[in-house]
Order: C-alpha cells, then sequence, then structure tokens
C-alpha cells in the first residue's frame, strides 16, 4: 500500500502544530473551495466561503483526533459537504445554477473557460445529487471515498456514476444545437 501522502500534515495536526493546518489549507483549500463554489450555484460568494471557513474551522477543532492513517482529503469533502447540505436545509430549496463568474477563476485562459463555462452550465441542470457525484469523483476521490462519504456500497455507486455521467453528457448533447446558433449569430 502506498504510504499517505498527508503522514506528516496529520502528524503535526495531532500534535496541535499550527504548521499541519497550514500544510491541510495549502493543500486542500483551492480544492474544496471549487467544490463548494460548485454546489452553492449562485449564491453569493460569501456562502462559498463560510462554507470553506466551516470546513477549516472543524480541522483546527478536530485535527488532533484523526487517526494517523485519515485520508484528510476525504474527511475535508466530507466536512464540506455536510456543512453544505446543513445550509441547504436551513434554506428548504435546491441551489440555484452556478455562480460561473467564480468557477471561471480557476480556468487560465479563454477557451478553457467557455469550455468550463458549457460543463459547468449542464452541471448546474443535473439533480443535487447527480452533481456532487460527479464533482467528488472529477477532484479525484477514490470511489471506495467517495461511496464512504455517501454511506452507499460500492456497486451503487458504480450505477449512481454511470446514470449521472450520462445525464450530463445528455445536457451537454441538448445545449450544444442553442450554443451552436448562438456562435452564429
Amino acid at each position: 500500500m502506498p504510504p499517505n501522502p498527508d503522514q506528516e500534515t496529520l502528524t503535526l495536526l495531532r500534535r496541535r502544530d499550527p504548521r499541519g493546518f497550514d500544510q491541510a489549507y495549502a493543500r486542500y483549500g483551492a480544492r474544496i473551495f471549487s467544490f463548494v463554489v460548485r454546489l452553492v450555484g449562485r449564491a453569493e460568494r460569501h456562502l462559498a466561503e463560510d462554507l470553506l471557513q466551516q470546513t477549516f474551522l472543524k480541522l483546527a477543532e478536530h485535527g488532533p483526533e484523526l487517526r494517523a492513517d485519515s485520508d484528510l482529503r476525504a474527511w475535508l469533502y466530507t466536512v464540506a459537504r455536510h456543512a453544505f447540505l446543513g445550509q441547504l436545509r436551513g434554506r428548504r430549496r435546491e441551489p440555484e445554477a452556478p455562480n460561473l463568474e467564480l468557477v471561471a477563476e480557476f480556468s487560465p485562459d479563454a477557451e478553457a473557460r467557455l469550455l468550463l463555462g458549457d460543463v459547468e452550465a449542464a452541471l448546474s441542470r443535473l439533480r443535487l445529487e447527480d452533481r456532487e457525484l460527479l464533482l467528488l469523483i472529477a477532484d479525484g476521490l477514490e470511489p471506495i471515498a467517495v461511496s464512504r462519504l455517501l454511506g452507499i456500497e460500492a456497486a451503487t455507486l458504480r450505477k449512481r456514476l454511470a446514470r449521472a455521467r450520462q445525464r450530463l453528457l445528455h445536457e451537454l448533447e441538448r445545449a450544444a444545437p442553442r450554443t451552436a446558433r448562438e456562435a452564429s449569430s
């Protein structure tokens, strides 16, 4: 089994050494922020920032309790997801489409931003469960970690992932004729 890439960070966190928190934030802060931005939809940037802050406050509080073999990235996504779901329950409504200006910050060139915009728009039309699953897998979380995070069996995850990918493809294909018409006008 390969060594845990977060071993040093976890050791520092367990010792209550602030460098552990700094390392965790440097390694995962932008990824977690990107994840919550895409979950909250058109909500103000401050909501995504609040969710990021809640996630890392939990790390500051519970980091010393993490096991040495913990999957820190999966733990952070779980905390961020729970913070988002708590916020969603408080609002009692589905999130709106993502604010593409926030998401575009993560892509340096214009063509990539346009493609990212198409994908983000298609993602926003998916059910929350599909969008969340695709975002977790796209960020490189291992399927076993995602199945644990979502509380589902690995076989169920594979089926849901296949269906979510099909729905995303359908949304992209559905938008393609519209995009072609807009480009020609």
